[in-house]
């Protein structure tokens, strides 16, 4: 099986800048590479012709898996994955042509806005605990914003599913060093086009009535709304013990010690697989629960257990504990 294909954009110099860290990412990754990717690079100009190039290839069945478009944000200190773009110019300065154009639509008549059609989901769990990495919803309104608007109302038109698209806007290098820049990069680039295996863990807990503590996920989370084990993914090295100790005191604030595993199911989301372990826990103080995460908490019985919208991985073993009753800690 073929590697799957991603193209890689950046910008060169503008403005008053010296350097532009995206062309020193990209040069990095052109001659590194990304293992397990075919890695296509593209450098483009800064103005119209630039910000055209990606969508008129697209027009012409361009031959990838995803577009990962970089940027510089020479304000900001955290890289920035950017949810949409905007059908709108706001240039406050020229682009490398001349052209300022501080006002109008990109596209005549098209949607205000655009959102990425990168996997959000997976972008979230790969990077929850990246305090440098975080979503942004301002692309702003210089040429980086036009390139992705161009780029995702191009997939419009065509027949097939949109590639998975995303910008990313990242901050000078004496905010976050080239290194370190060039590794997430290359993280975002694998989780645009591979669908991962997550290993996660949760954590079955009691209260003294004998309920299970449920959490739900909360608005602008992918699966806002649906219901869930406290826990998460278990990070590389990490055991399932030591993964829910720490989940369950960032989640819900609650330190605790798994006693033994009580369940174990495999689950394909359409972006992604999961291995979920639940470990059982013990009985906790619902006075000692603080949300972090989630925007809402319920004991239940085993009568109210379908009175929540589980996750698809939890709703297996949630409908057998249903006719056979929730495990005795």
């Amino acid at each position: 099986m073929s590697e799957p294909r991603v193209l890689i954009t950046a910008f060169p110099r503008f403005s008053e800048f010296d350097s532009n860290v995206s062309q020193g990412v990209l040069n990095r990754l052109e001659a590194e590479g990304v293992q397990g990717l075919d890695v296509v690079t593209w450098l483009l100009s800064v103005d119209e012709q630039g910000s055209r190039a990606v969508a008129d290839q697209i027009s012409k069945d361009m031959q990838v898996d995803g577009i990962l478009h970089l940027g510089l944000a020479a304000k900001r200190n955290s890289i920035s994955l950017e949810r949409m773009a905007r059908n709108e110019f706001s240039m406050n300065e020229p682009d490398n042509s001349g052209r300022l154009l501080d006002s109008g639509e990109i596209v005549r008549g098209a949607p205000k806005t655009i959102l990425t059609t990168a996997p959000v989901h997976v972008m979230d769990e790969e990077f929850e605990h990246d305090e440098h990495i975080c979503w942004s919803e301002d692309a702003g309104g210089y040429v980086c914003n036009e390139t992705i608007y161009r780029t995702l109302y191009a997939m419009q038109d065509r027949e097939e599913s949109p590639l998975p698209a995303l910008f990313v806007h990242l901050p000078p290098e004496d905010e976050i060093s080239l290194d370190a820049q060039v590794e997430a990069v290359r993280r975002i680039a694998t989780c645009l086009v591979c669908r991962p295996t997550y290993e996660v863990v949760g954590g079955l807990l009691y209260d003294a009535k004998g309920r299970i503590l449920a959490c739900r996920r909360p608005q602008g989370d992918a699966w806002a709304g649906w219901w869930e084990f406290p826990g998460g993914k278990i990070e590389a090295g990490e055991e399932p013990e030591s993964a829910l100790i720490r989940e369950l005191i960032e989640e819900i604030g609650v330190s605790t010690q798994p006693k033994f595993m009580v369940e174990q199911i495999s689950h394909e989301y359409d972006d992604r697989s999961v291995k979920l372990q639940i470990w059982d826990c013990g009985v906790i103080d619902p006075n000692s629960i603080r949300l972090v995460e989630h925007d809402e908490a319920r004991w239940l019985s085993v009568d109210e257990l379908l009175d929540v919208k589980w996750l698809p991985a939890d709703l297996p073993i949630i409908e057998r504990w249903k006719r056979e009753g929730i495990p005795r800690t």
